[in-house]
Order: C-alpha cells, then structure tokens, then sequence
C-alpha cells in the first residue's frame, strides 16, 4: 500500500508541468506574433523603384534606394512603389493642321520616367493618369507647332525640306519644363510615329507629290542637257585641236615634200633645159585633159606645139655624160663587141 503511493505524481508536480505547458503555448504566441509584427514593418525596395511612406494617408518620406527598410505596421503606415524604369507609350491618332491649311494625322510616341516620386505621388500616383496627362500636353504641342510648318515639312521628296527633327525638339521642349515641375515627370523623347492623311486630302497630298517630282524630273533634265552640251563643246574643242595639230603637221610634211621636190626639179633642169622644159609640158597637159575630153587648141604654141611634133628637139635629149647604165660606164663611151 505504501508502495503505491509512492509512485504516484504528487499534485506539485502535476501543477508545475501545466505551468511550463502554459509558458510554452505564451511564449510560441509571442514568437508569431513579434514575426508577424516583424514582417508588417519591414518592406524592400527592389532595384529600378523608389517608395513612398504614407502615415495615415499622408506622403512623409521618400525611399530613392534598393533595400530592406522599417515602418510602423499596417495600418499606421503603408508602402507605395514607384517605378522609376523609363517607360513608352503611344498617344492616338491627332488632328491637326499645318500652315498651309492642310489636315494631317500624327500618331507619336513618349519616352519618360519619374523624376521626383514625392511630387509624382502626390500629383498622379499612377502611371496611366500620368500618361493621360502627358498625352493631352504632346496633343496641345503639336496643334501649335504644326500651324508654323507647311506640310513639306513632314513630307517632302527633297530631303532638305523635311522638318521632323526640328518640330520634335519644339514639341519636347514645351512639355519637359511643366511636366518636371508640376508633376515630377522627366519627358526624355518625343516623336512623330505615324503620319497619315485623311480621305479628301488623299488627292491634294498626291497632286503635291507629283508635282514635286515633275520638278526634280525637270531639274534632272536640264542638268543633264547641260552636262551633254559641256561635253560635246569639250569635244568639239578637242577634235578641233588635234585637226589643227594634224594641218600643222600635213603642212611640214608638204613643205618638206615641196622642197625636196623642188630641188629635183631644180636638178633635172640643170641636166636638160630642153628635156625638162618638154617634160612639163607634157605633165600640164597631163593634167589639163581629163578622159574622155575633147579639146580644140592650137598647134603652134606652147605647150600643145610638142603634141604635133614628129620629133624630140635635138636639145632635148640628156647630155651624154648624165647618161649611165648599171654598170656606171657612159654608153657614149662603151666599147660594143660585135
């Protein structure tokens, strides 16, 4: 009997083990509620976003790095992400005319980013409300500069006429300024997309077009006409050059062949006066009667008197010392074997 009350547990030691089992279910307690606690105050900020810290409600820092940060648990304070990435948006299709009256339709795109998350935050908050925005400040840019350009200035087949670049730059610089300033917004681009035309313009543009053509065509032409006119003046004095060169020349030649001509006449007539005074008769008469000619003349002068002669003069013949054979002996003077 004594033994088993021995053991038995004592009701001390009963009350102690529902002591530390109480303690235990208090203490894992407090350790979900000091994670959960933990885990309402901490937030991160990834990498390309800034944060915005509201205390009920109210903007009270901004948060410009990556990282882990503290607050007071939802919902004394909430966390609002604001990405700072640069983003791209198409605005619609706009109307506008230019200073020539004529009605075209511009589709562009933006380039920005958030600047300023605070001032963002507190204008905006969202980047669809702010692309609304900036879509009706581009819209406004355009209906003003496009009125100071004629429609050659976004379509033209002369390349210098073209103005895109310039109406852009004009288009940007009136939006940068107000869109930092009142909305913390940087506009980093703005351009001309798409240009499209509406139907009863569609005639007008392509009159233009033609017609801006036929004007090149014409240019082309005439440039052309005058290269052609440069090079066959070019050609002409050229050719007219060498014809001179080659005159000069055939007039050497001539000369050169007059003189030696005239010194073998020269020594024929030393030779034979008679001989070579018959010689050209004969040569003149040569000349003077062509085939076929008929010709009624005297008999008795000079040079048509040797046609009727029966005989040459006696001073007609060489001197016998200018007369030589191959062998180089005068034949007056060979002896002849009989």
């Amino acid at each position: 009997m004594s033994e088993t009350n021995e053991n038995r547990p004592s009701r001390h030691d009963s009350a102690t083990g529902s002591v530390m089992s109480f303690l235990l279910r208090i203490g894992f307690a407090l350790i979900v509620v000091g994670l959960l606690l933990a885990y309402g105050s901490s937030f991160t900020v990834s990498e390309g976003n800034n944060a915005i810290v509201t205390r009920f409600g109210d903007p009270i820092r901004a948060i410009h790095q990556s990282g882990l940060y503290w607050k007071w648990p939802w919902p004394i304070e909430q966390v609002h992400p604001i990405d700072v990435r640069y983003r791209y948006f198409n605005t619609p299709f706009t109307a506008t005319f230019t200073r020539d009256r004529k009605n075209v339709v511009l589709l562009s795109y933006v380039v920005w980013r958030v600047e300023d998350p605070l001032l963002f935050f507190q204008a905006w908050g969202t980047p669809e409300a702010a692309e609304q925005k900036l879509d009706g400040m581009v819209a406004a840019g355009k209906n003003f500069h496009m009125g100071n350009y004629n429609l050659t200035a976004l379509v033209s087949t002369t390349s210098g006429e073209i103005k895109t670049d310039e109406i852009e730059g004009a288009i940007l610089k009136d939006v940068q300024g107000p869109a930092l300033e009142k909305f913390g917004i940087s506009v980093e681009q703005i351009g001309i997309k798409r240009i499209a035309y509406p139907g009863e313009n569609m005639s007008a543009v392509l009159d233009q077009m033609r017609a801006e053509r036929r004007s090149e065509a014409g240019e082309l032409r005439a440039k052309g006409k005058k290269e052609a006119q440069h090079i066959r003046d070019e050609g002409l004095v050229k050719a007219e050059e060498i014809l001179r060169t080659g005159r000069e020349e055939a007039g050497r030649i001539l000369g050169k062949g007059e003189k030696e001509a005239a010194e073998i006449y020269a020594q024929a007539h030393q030779l034979d006066p008679e001989f070579y005074r018959f010689w050209r008769s004969m040569q003149v008469i040569k000349k003077t009667l062509g085939a076929k000619a008929t010709v009624i003349l005297r008999n008795d002068q000079e040079p048509f008197n040797q046609l009727f002669q029966t005989s040459i003069p006696s001073g007609t013949r060489p001197p016998a010392s200018s007369r030589q054979d191959a062998s180089g002996q005068n034949p007056g003077t060979r002896k002849e074997t009989p």
